[in-house]
């Protein structure tokens, strides 16, 4: 008899007998049913017998199913098993990972970030990408990138996501704003002229919502796409900003301060990757250097 049994089929084999469900396994496979089904044809059709007895009510293993379960169960988990270990021989799993960053985190955390994670994996070769939200969850979605680092919604279809931290918006201003005090409210932060990103960013689209919110108009906007920008306009005095916490490194680099807005605006951050696809101790590593960053900003 000529196997060809892959683990793909496997896996649907197992996640059948487990859940005795096709559509819930299905979906836990993150595949479609038909494709769970033809699987588990083809395998039946190599083992040249029938694995479930399937009716309108029910998914049960056959006797040679209940032969085949601890089998498949043992090579599946060996796999798996010998995978980890060969990733940690290659170098904690990867040779080469490709990131992606929102713009306001590759600019103000990812230098030092990847500085930290090259000492720790010195044989990962990174390559990082800068781009808005949805470039990013379209490049994560052809498989361009391995993860992708940012503000994003809370639910994307097709996605796997971790909260990595929910930072807080604060203030920009120079002292030529010398009313701003260390903690405003939103309704006076719409009283200065204010220096925005495009209303495609996230953090914009919070400071839109909290100014529908406080039902306060947004005067004398002027609308830049970089941060460095918006804070060189701030030095100048043109107006004030709003960004989240962690943008207190690049602040550093002009002549501003920042005040705390009231009551507070969070806005999460997360890693997000393709559903399936599990997570290197790379992509984990440089996840757990990033979450402390933020939380120090």
């Amino acid at each position: 008899m000529n196997l060809s049994l892959n683990v793909r089929q496997l896996k649907a084999f197992l996640g059948v007998a487990e859940t005795c469900n096709f559509t819930r396994t299905a979906q836990k496979l993150h595949i479609s049913q038909a494709a769970l089904s033809s699987s588990i044809r083809e395998l039946e059709g190599q083992l040249c017998c029938r694995l479930f007895e399937r009716t309108t009510r029910s998914v049960e293993l056959t006797a040679a199913g209940r032969v085949f379960l601890p089998v498949a169960t043992t090579v599946v988990g060996n796999l798996e098993a010998v995978t980890h270990q060969l990733q940690h021989f290659g170098q904690y799993g990867v040779s080469r990972l490709r990131l992606g960053f929102t713009p306001m985190l590759a600019s103000n955390v990812v230098p030092d970030l990847l500085d930290e994670f090259q000492r720790q994996f010195p044989s990962v070769l990174v390559e990082v990408v800068d781009a808005g939200p949805h470039e990013l969850q379209q490049y994560v979605d052809s498989d361009e990138l391995d993860a992708a680092f940012g503000a994003f919604e809370q639910k994307i279809s097709g996605m796997s996501q971790l909260q990595i931290i929910p930072a807080t918006l604060m203030l920009v201003y120079t002292d030529q704003f010398s009313d701003v005090k260390e903690l405003i409210t939103w309704p006076q932060v719409f009283e200065y002229p204010l220096i925005t990103l495009s209303d495609k960013s996230p953090i914009q689209q919070l400071v839109n919502a909290m100014a529908k919110r406080t039902t306060t108009d947004i005067h004398s906007r002027m609308v830049v796409n970089q941060l460095d920008t918006a804070l060189g306009m701030v030095e100048k005095g043109f107006g004030v900003a709003v960004f989240p916490s962690f943008a207190q490194t690049a602040c550093r680099r002009y002549k501003v301060r920042t005040a705390s807005i009231f009551p507070p605006a969070n806005i999460n951050y997360f890693r997000i990757m393709k559903a399936g696809k599990d997570a290197s101790a790379a992509i984990d590593g440089i996840t757990q250097l990033l979450i402390p960053r933020l939380h120090r900003c």
